[in-house]
């Protein structure tokens, strides 16, 4: 029987299994439908995780390696702001021999990413965001401050929402009290409304002052989730675009907190956090 040697890592309570594909392939054993994520993702049957991630060859030497993810649904993601701090912890954890390496370059099928890790901490450069209507993609064709935005009304739920990508698709809500949001009933309804082709990320906001935002995440494929990266990076893009928080804000998420940072200069978001190591093992497949 095959086995799969691999890692579990989580940043912010974000949980991924890492499997390197770069001596076996086991990416393409996925593609053949030999293994399902869905499976090695359950809590109860499998090894447990919000989604997996395979890590590849880069395509380019100058890279250090490609990054594909899947979410706990087997469908494919394009980026994940916390997958890819454990991903550079897991490079990082295996650079005994170059322990000074601090820069890591990433492959996403949402682009290049190019991360820094010091003292523990990671900082991704996360690109810009994207409020283009056919880029996110979505049907939403009103905006406030060029963001795409719509009023959603779901039974006693009314709010307008806003909505970004940063590689993947999110819709985002401020409320003013998120102990009134039924994530469980709206998370699914929303990130399957026919507003978004490809489904959405969808966060519920509590804007607490200028510089801290508390947030509840249903994460596209997944559910929910402790925490969100690209989500966290989309939030913090649409608030300041509104004038609700200043270039650095902390998005508060009920795994932990993150920072993120407008850069002056380039309008590309950065995203810095810790990842950890779990736990390690092998299954058979």
């Amino acid at each position: 029987m095959p086995r799969i040697d691999f890692e579990k890592y989580q940043g912010n309570g974000n949980d991924f299994i890492i499997i390197d594909s770069r001596k076996y392939d086991f990416y393409n054993d996925l593609l053949l439908n030999n293994i399902n994520s869905h499976n090695l993702c359950n809590r109860n049957f499998g090894i447990g995780a919000d989604g997996i991630i395979f890590i590849l060859k880069a395509v380019d030497n100058d890279n250090d390696v490609r990054m594909v993810i899947y979410n706990s649904d087997n469908s494919e993601a394009e980026m994940c702001g916390n997958g890819i701090r454990c991903l550079i912890k897991f490079l990082k954890d295996r650079t005994l021999d170059n322990y000074s390496k601090y820069e890591f370059r990433i492959e996403t099928k949402a682009g290049l990413k190019v991360s820094t890790y010091q003292k523990g901490k990671i900082t991704v450069n996360m690109g810009k965001p994207i409020f283009e209507s056919h880029l996110i993609p979505t049907i939403i064709s009103e905006k406030i401050k060029d963001i795409p935005t719509k009023v959603f009304e779901i039974d006693k739920f009314n709010n307008r929402g806003y909505s970004c990508s940063m590689g993947n698709p999110h819709l985002i809500f401020f409320v003013d009290n998120l102990k009134n949001i039924n994530l469980y009933e709206l998370g699914p309804l929303l990130e399957k409304n026919k507003f978004f082709p490809q489904k959405t990320n969808v966060h519920f906001c509590k804007i607490l002052n200028s510089e801290n935002i508390e947030v509840l995440v249903w994460e596209r494929g997944a559910g929910a989730t402790l925490a969100c990266g690209t989500g966290a990076c989309a939030i913090h893009s649409v608030a300041f675009r509104l004038g609700y928080c200043g270039n650095k804000s902390t998005i508060k998420l009920p795994g932990g907190t993150l920072d993120i940072e407008w850069g002056d200069k380039n309008d590309e978001v950065y995203m810095t956090g810790d990842a950890k190591k779990v736990f390690s093992g092998e299954y058979s497949y």
